[in-house]
């Protein structure tokens, strides 16, 4: 229930785009999804990046892509903090290779 108070008016979504009821429907499930695949992604970025592949020629959006694969970004992550590969640490084994280390540094 809302309680209409002389002289405000109720805030409007905000709609730059100028979506259908439709489109905005077809949003509102695309970010849907979006949350489902991408949890960590906030809202806010989501819907930016779905806002640019509905509003952007298929041409210009491939163009965008072949840069990102070609050309680095001045944004870069250093190698040192980029990881590729998990690793999953049995801790048993792990003793063993530590008490074997431990072995080969006595031997020398």
């Amino acid at each position: 229930m809302s309680l209409a108070i002389k002289g405000y008016e109720r805030r409007k979504h905000e709609n730059p785009y100028n979506y259908t009821e439709a489109q905005l429907a077809d949003k509102d499930l695309a970010l849907k999804k979006l949350k489902e695949y991408y949890p960590n992604v906030p809202t806010y970025y989501a819907e930016l990046v779905y806002d640019m592949c509905v509003n952007t020629e298929q041409e210009k959006l491939e163009e965008l892509m072949k840069k990102v694969d070609t050309e680095p970004s001045k944004y870069t992550i250093p190698e040192v903090l980029v990881s590729n590969t998990l690793e999953i640490v049995d801790a048993d084994k792990s003793l063993e290779y530590k008490s074997e280390l431990k072995e080969l540094k006595e031997i020398k």
